[in-house]
C-alpha cells in the first residue's frame, strides 16, 4: 500500500450563510493547496464537518473534490457516521468516484468504549472500499473512545486488509 508523503490538510468545508453547502469555492482551495505543496486531504471529518452533511452532502462533496484536484493528489473522505449502513455506502462512494482512501472517527453514538467494538466498527467500513486505504481517525475528544491505540493496532491486524494507519489527533 502507497505510504503518505508530506502533508495533508483537513479543509473546512464552504457553506452559504442559510447553512446550505458551498462547492463553488473548492477548486480554488484545492489549487491552493497544491501550489503550496501539500499532497492531499481529508474531507469530511471534524474540520470539514461531516457529521453535520447528509449522506447526499458528502458525497457530493467527495465528487467534487475529486474531480478538481489534479493527478497524485490524494483525496480522503471521512466516511465515519453514527449508522454503520450509511458509513459502509459512503465508503462504496469513495472507491466508486475514485478517491485516494477512506478514513472513519469511532462513532459518538452509541459510544464505543472496547477495543474490540472499536475494530468491528472499522471492519464493517472499510470492507465497502475493500481496495482503498483505511485510516482510523483517534480523535477520542469528540466521540469519548478513549481507548489505547496500540491494542487497537495489534486487534486490527489481520482483520482489516486494507487497513492503513491512524490519523491521530489526541
Amino acid at each position: 500500500m502507497e505510504k503518505i508523503i508530506g502533508l495533508i490538510d483537513a479543509p473546512f468545508t464552504p457553506f452559504y450563510a442559510n447553512g446550505e453547502v458551498n462547492y463553488e469555492p473548492i477548486e480554488a482551495y484545492a489549487n491552493m493547496l497544491v501550489k503550496n505543496g501539500l499532497k492531499g486531504v481529508f474531507i469530511n471529518g471534524s474540520s470539514g464537518e461531516g457529521y453535520m452533511l447528509t449522506e447526499e452532502e458528502r458525497m457530493r462533496l467527495a465528487e467534487k473534490w475529486v474531480s478538481v484536484v489534479p493527478e497524485g493528489f490524494k483525496v480522503i473522505v471521512h466516511v465515519g457516521s453514527t449508522c454503520v449502513k450509511s458509513s459502509f455506502r459512503l465508503a462504496q462512494h469513495a472507491e466508486q468516484i475514485g478517491a485516494w482512501g477512506i478514513g472513519a472517527m469511532a462513532t459518538p453514538f452509541p459510544r464505543i468504549g472496547r477495543i474490540e467494538e472499536l475494530v468491528k466498527y472499522c471492519e464493517e467500513i472499510a470492507c465497502g472500499a475493500p481496495h482503498l486505504p483505511f485510516y482510523y481517525y483517534h480523535i477520542p475528544a469528540f466521540n469519548n473512545a478513549y481507548l489505547p491505540m496500540l491494542d487497537f493496532l495489534k486487534a486490527v491486524d489481520g482483520r482489516i486488509p486494507n487497513f492503513a494507519g491512524i490519523k491521530y489527533t489526541y
